[in-house]
């Protein structure tokens, strides 16, 4: 079985994308269970109208014509609009191609201010957000403000250039009753190419192109605290082809994300295969592919690998029978876990074979759990690049 990375390259030279949404879904986990039942009791406790003590308030018709952006955002049950208006608005046509945008673009400078109405309220209210900010300026054929839906609340994300192909933002969200700043370690800097990922409502991704390396980082996003923290962060190789290759389709398909570290194995891992339950996935080994696929239609691509059908999503893929349509391998790459195969001999003991694939430099160490097994294949450094469970041939047809 050939790894995810080779998957990623042919699904490149595949001119069909299935099942890619505007808003991205993160591949099954046990974890969307919680959030399910955490977000219908947030969603149904009382959040604020928008506050009106001390604040400037204009006619949602005249900013309506007057504003150079206007979003839709909620917080649990309360529908918004956000306005963003400049008074001292100016507008410029672009001469000439340059970071900007492009010779005869309209391009718009000003100090903005975030005005905050209900939904379909005749008065909005001017917010502190970015009361303090010097002049921002706007290109509306560029993507640099636009929303991200968070579980019960609404990230807007408002971008300004940041060298050649990079864009920095201020994100905002609103909590009772007004908008605020998310509070970031870090600056949240991303490529101008495209938007930042939203990964299970819970993360967001971005990527950063310096000094010739992409670096993807992972942000958690809490929305009790209004804040974002750095939660995973990897430098892609630039000599790598299938680093490459990621990077690309990361720039290219709203629905893929970069795998990133959000499992932890643990010495129990042998124990749940022996019942066929992979990292990674509320669906065992033998579940029929139908029903994944109905339950997370977000899949990046579907087809044949060595004669085996396959369905895969960002970071976890599964093979399963022609006829049958029950799973009978399940594969999810190494970034998941983002371990050496010595902590791997290390928890579970020597594995019961180890073999070498000469052309590609990888070794698969294979341990069994019953009558299943799984395979740890790791690089010539020892990283762990993508993990395996599978049935056993003698088991496969059960």
């Amino acid at each position: 079985m050939k790894n995810l990375i080779n998957m990623i390259m042919i699904a490149m030279l595949s001119s069909v994308i299935a099942g890619c949404s505007n808003e991205i879904n993160a591949s099954l986990n046990t974890e969307e269970i919680k959030f399910e039942k955490e977000d219908k009791v947030e969603a149904e406790q009382n959040t604020s109208a928008v506050q009106e003590v001390g604040k400037e308030k204009k006619d949602t018709v005249w900013l309506e014509g007057k504003s150079l952006f206007q979003v839709d955002a909620t917080d649990g049950k309360m529908k918004y609009t956000v306005y963003l208006y400049a008074e001292d608005e100016r507008r410029t046509i672009l001469e000439e191609d340059s970071a900007k945008g492009k010779k005869g673009d309209s391009y718009f400078t000003g100090h903005y201010s975030v005005y905050l109405a209900e939904k379909g309220s005749k008065e909005a209210y001017r917010q502190e957000a970015l009361n303090n900010s010097a002049e921002l300026s706007f290109n509306p054929s560029k993507e640099q403000v636009y929303t991200q839906k968070m579980r019960n609340k609404t990230i807007i994300s408002i971008f300004q250039s940041k060298g050649e192909n990079a864009v920095k933002g201020q994100l905002l969200a609103i909590k009772d009753g007004e908008v605020l700043k998310i509070n970031t370690e870090k600056e949240v800097v991303t490529s101008s190419k495209a938007k930042i990922k939203n990964i299970n409502q819970k993360y967001l991704q971005t990527a950063q192109n310096k000094n010739d390396r992409w670096v993807i980082s992972t942000w958690l996003f809490n929305e009790e605290t209004l804040s974002m923290s750095l939660h995973d962060r990897i430098e892609l190789n630039k000599e790598d082809h299938s680093d490459i290759d990621w990077m690309n389709l990361w720039l290219k398909e709203e629905a893929l994300y970069y795998p990133f570290k959000n499992l932890a194995l643990s010495v129990d891992a042998i124990e749940k295969a022996k019942q066929g339950i992979p990292l990674g996935s509320p669906y065992p080994i033998g579940t029929n592919i139908s029903e994944i696929k109905k339950s997370d239609p977000n899949y990046i691509k579907e087809g044949f690998e060595n004669g085996s059908p396959f369905v895969m999503y960002p970071e976890i893929s599964y093979y399963f029978e022609r006829e049958t349509g029950n799973v009978t391998a399940i594969s999810i790459p190494g970034q998941r876990v983002r371990t050496f195969i010595d902590e791997i001999t290390a928890m579970f003991g020597t594995p019961l074979e180890v073999r070498e694939e000469v052309l590609s430099g990888k070794t698969i160490s294979t341990y069994l759990a019953d009558k299943y097994s799984i395979e740890f294949i790791s690089d010539f450094e020892g990283n762990v690049s993508e993990i395996v469970l599978m049935k056993t041939k003698n088991h496969a047809a059960q």
